[in-house]
């Protein structure tokens, strides 16, 4: 493996478990989250931190005190088994994905997480080390036909495995063209036009199909970051050019940036240099960035980033704007143009007085700022309606479109388009 995080899970595995290697017959069983898209979307962030604190404590309450078990992120688990015959390492497997996929009750709602388990077991002459085997595992993990989700499966690790050409890292995938990007559409509440699209990460996998970003950015590297964020970059930029030779009027494009890719120095620089070799406008490139971006959690390095993109004329959006620490300062130092509310308090905003509310309260403080609000994951036309009825900017979710291949976004332009044509004025009242 080329991955520097993966060396070092090799390193800390192989130290770990060394005293209770015994010349050979070293078991490693890792079992994968299989419903973590739709778990990550009904849970929340604090939610699944929850659910994966659960789930070690039963798998630790399944196995010998000096048995290891380790998260390596991405929902994947590792139980390390040493000196388990094979029988008795698949009992134990059977055992662990049982009680792992026992309900359990987060923030007052049941869950069911669904396993798959692959148990990775060398020969007693082999002693193969665990950081090796746990290489092994996550290829076959990843390798695995559908009909073997939700089963253990016992595989031995060979030097020459056939799936070692399937990548098993985001950085991998990003090199081999794996990683594409879909583009969600956001409409303006008022003329009923496209705005722009958010580039969202896909990673088309080439035995599991096409996976969600829930099901691969968890757990991912700072060269697994760096990989993906160039990798849909370009996607995007390329996507701007051609919705403008088609003909279509879509003034900007979205790219969601992780604090650990603003981390990096030369990230401004890389970035602007991108934009020049494409011949795209600053302007017309939205970063979207964490409210935890603020002067106070973020690095000297983000700030520069930060500071140097918005000089450039790149457009900053506050993504996830409620659910963290916010800090006004940031958005006067960084030029913030857009808040974007978060989901959580979309749903059910035509109903529920309380979320209507805390929208309200949003919009007046986005009114004062003198900067434009989207909500996003706004799945129903009640909630688009309510709104676009109160003030809010712009609207994005599952009501307007789903997320979708670029070859499909020219139709649906002109659908758009036409539909704009027809819309009566609305009527707003305004926030304040």
């Amino acid at each position: 493996m080329t991955d520097g995080l993966h060396s070092r899970w090799r390193t800390l595995w192989d130290r770990i478990a060394a005293p209770w290697t015994r010349g050979g017959n070293n078991t490693v069983l890792l079992l994968r989250l299989e419903n973590l898209a739709l778990l990550t979307e009904r849970l929340g962030k604090a939610g699944m931190s929850q659910l994966f604190v659960g789930l070690m404590m039963r798998l630790s309450a399944g196995t010998r005190p000096h048995d290891r078990v380790q998260i390596l992120g991405q929902g994947i688990f590792a139980v390390a088994l040493p000196g388990r015959s094979e029988i008795e390492a698949m009992r134990i497997s059977l055992r662990l994905q049982e009680q792992g996929q026992q309900p359990v009750g987060i923030a007052g709602q049941e869950v069911t997480p669904v396993l798959t388990g692959v148990l990775i077991r060398d020969p007693a002459e082999a002693a193969t080390a665990f950081g090796a085997l746990i290489d092994s595992g996550r290829r076959r993990l990843m390798a695995l036909p559908v009909e073997r989700i939700g089963r253990i499966s016992l595989f031995e690790p060979r030097p020459a495995d056939p799936d070692d050409d399937l990548p098993a890292t985001v950085a991998e995938a990003a090199t081999s063209g794996q990683i594409i990007a879909h583009f969600q559409p956001q409409l303006c509440c008022n003329s009923g036009r496209i705005t722009g699209f958010e580039a969202l990460a896909r990673w088309q996998h080439p035995t599991r199909g096409l996976l969600a970003p829930a099901s691969f950015m968890p757990g991912m590297s700072e060269a697994d970051h760096s990989a993906l964020t160039l990798r849909i970059l370009r996607q995007a930029l390329a996507a701007l050019k051609h919705w403008d030779q088609a003909g279509h009027d879509v003034p900007t494009v979205s790219l969601n940036i992780s604090n650990c890719a603003l981390a990096d120095p030369g990230f401004a620089a890389s970035l602007l240099w991108e934009l020049d070799r494409q011949e795209v406008s600053p302007s017309r490139l939205v970063l979207e960035v964490l409210e935890s971006v603020g002067p106070i959690s973020s690095s000297s390095a983000a700030r520069r980033n930060l500071a140097r993109l918005s000089a450039a004329g790149c457009l900053l959006d506050l993504d996830d704007f409620g659910t963290g620490y916010a800090s006004l300062d940031a958005i006067r130092q960084f030029g913030v143009h857009r808040i974007k509310i978060d989901r959580s308090f979309v749903m059910g905003c035509d109903c529920d007085p309380a979320q209507q509310r805390m929208i309200l309260a949003i919009l007046a403080l986005a009114e004062r700022l003198g900067i434009d609000t989207l909500a996003e994951g706004v799945e129903t036309r009640e909630e688009h309606s309510f709104l676009a009825q109160i003030g809010c900017d712009q609207v994005q979710g599952y009501v307007i479109a789903r997320p979708m291949p670029l070859e499909e976004t020219l139709a649906f332009l002109q659908d758009q388009e036409s539909r704009a044509a027809r819309l009566p004025p609305l009527t707003r009242k305004e926030a304040g």
